[in-house]
């Protein structure tokens, strides 16, 4: 309890010194090396005896983060809504569905690939749902390449037959790969290298970043179902429990 007291003491002073110094580099300025060091030490020693408090900051950090990113989506939803489903994105399900799924993705993520199963469990058994797929190539550049040649194949009417070859493929995804899952699918192979590189792709993936970015989606996969957002893997189970809750408002 004494070691408590001086520490809450010691925190109280500092706090006086940053708000009576103008700055926390003022602050800093005003205490000694020994009064630093003092502090520091005691700093180590407080979170060494109570290693919960590193967990409890980590979970604070994470609920305001949350809430943030909770307050993003509601704030923008409405304004970007129609950019998020216009008739230049590519979908899968059902074109006259009544429930709409965004999903925001990278070829590269672990947990989209695991979700394409899922997405796949979606079109097949929720008949009323149609799906909009948004690149978002944040984890490398071999990502924004991918992504570049999905939106290529889209110009050539097989987005989604691209899209799931691509998610299931193992190994590297250099150009020639890219190249040759289109050819394997039929496409023309110069033609899709070809226009990945159009400005209007660029502009495009571009586009779904700053969507992401107004929205408060910080990483993939994030699905918005309705006007509801469910950031993170998301298994089959839990994507129907969602679709019923939107397809039960709707009906109510």
């Amino acid at each position: 309890m004494k070691y408590l007291k001086k520490t809450l003491l010691l925190s109280a002073f500092s706090l006086g010194m940053i708000a009576s110094a103008g700055s926390p580099a003022q602050a800093q300025d005003a205490f000694t090396d020994a009064q630093q060091d003092a502090i520091t030490s005691l700093f180590e020693q407080h979170l060494e005896e109570n290693p919960q408090l590193v967990i409890q900051a980590i979970e604070n950090y994470q609920s305001r983060e949350q809430e943030m990113q909770a307050r993003a989506f509601e704030d923008n939803l409405e304004k970007v809504k129609a950019q998020l489903t216009s008739d230049d994105v590519p979908f899968a399900g059902n074109p006259e569905g009544t429930i709409t799924m965004v999903e925001f993705f990278d070829y590269n993520c672990g947990y989209c690939k695991r979700a394409m199963d899922d997405v796949i469990k979606v079109i097949e058994n929720e008949k009323d749902v149609k799906i909009f797929f948004k690149e978002l190539p944040i984890l490398s550049a071999s990502s924004r390449e991918a992504a570049q040649f999905a939106l290529a194949a889209h110009k050539q009417g097989k987005y989604f037959e691209y899209h799931t070859a691509l998610m299931n493929h193992k190994g590297s995804k250099s150009t020639a790969v890219l190249k040759s899952i289109g050819e394997d699918l039929g496409l023309d192979g110069e033609q899709l290298e070809k226009d990945s590189k159009s400005d209007a792709i660029e502009a495009t993936l571009n586009k779904n970043r700053d969507l992401s970015r107004e929205l408060g989606i910080r990483g993939t996969p994030a699905f918005i179902i309705g006007n509801q957002l469910s950031p993170g893997y998301l298994p089959y189970p839990q994507l129907k429990t969602v679709i019923q809750g939107v397809r039960d408002a709707q009906d109510g």
